[in-house]
């Protein structure tokens, strides 16, 4: 059994920042010091026919590599836990890197890898039992995974609003 990964929030980035760059993520060190990301008014831009929406469709960059989801039912927090994930356990939950967020008015933008391929939502019917089954397992291990991180209990940060599972 693998050990448990304690997660302080002083170890976090700051969330009360209304702008964040993550100037070691891919998107800055292979884009040059002059690399920046597109403007909260550039990503409403390219939203236009999806702006009615509670919850925007989230703006791709393709050229960029970079997805933007954005609304006013997002949060830093939510780029926290990638982030966190991501540096956390190196490759076994499988997450966008985040490349920073922005909090512009009621809304937060946050700036991610544009992962290309189906979703697994779209593809489910026309997998085998044997692929199915194979992608079951690997979820399995991604829970698992997922499992090694908690919280110190002295200063819960995520999900503190919430009945705790295990009082379940």
């Amino acid at each position: 059994m693998s050990c448990n990964i304690r997660v302080k929030s002083s170890r976090l980035p700051d969330a009360k920042v209304s702008e964040m760059d993550f100037l070691e993520s891919s998107f800055f060190r292979n884009g040059g010091p002059s690399r920046s990301l597109p403007t909260p008014a550039e990503v409403r831009a390219l939203s236009a026919p999806n702006r009615t929406l509670p919850q925007p469709t989230p703006v791709r960059f393709a050229e960029l590599n970079l997805l933007v989801k954005f609304g006013p039912h997002v949060t830093p927090t939510e780029a926290q836990c990638l982030w966190m994930i991501r540096k956390e356990l190196q490759g076994q939950v499988p997450v966008p890197e985040v490349y920073g967020w922005r909090i512009d008015g009621a809304e937060t933008f946050i700036y991610m890898q544009l992962v290309q391929g189906d979703t697994l939502r779209d593809r489910w019917d026309s997998l085998s039992y044997s692929d199915k089954t194979a992608v079951c397992q690997q979820l399995r291990q991604i829970t698992i995974s997922l499992r090694q991180l908690e919280q110190d209990q002295d200063e819960l940060f995520i999900g503190k609003s919430l009945i705790s599972l295990s009082a379940i």
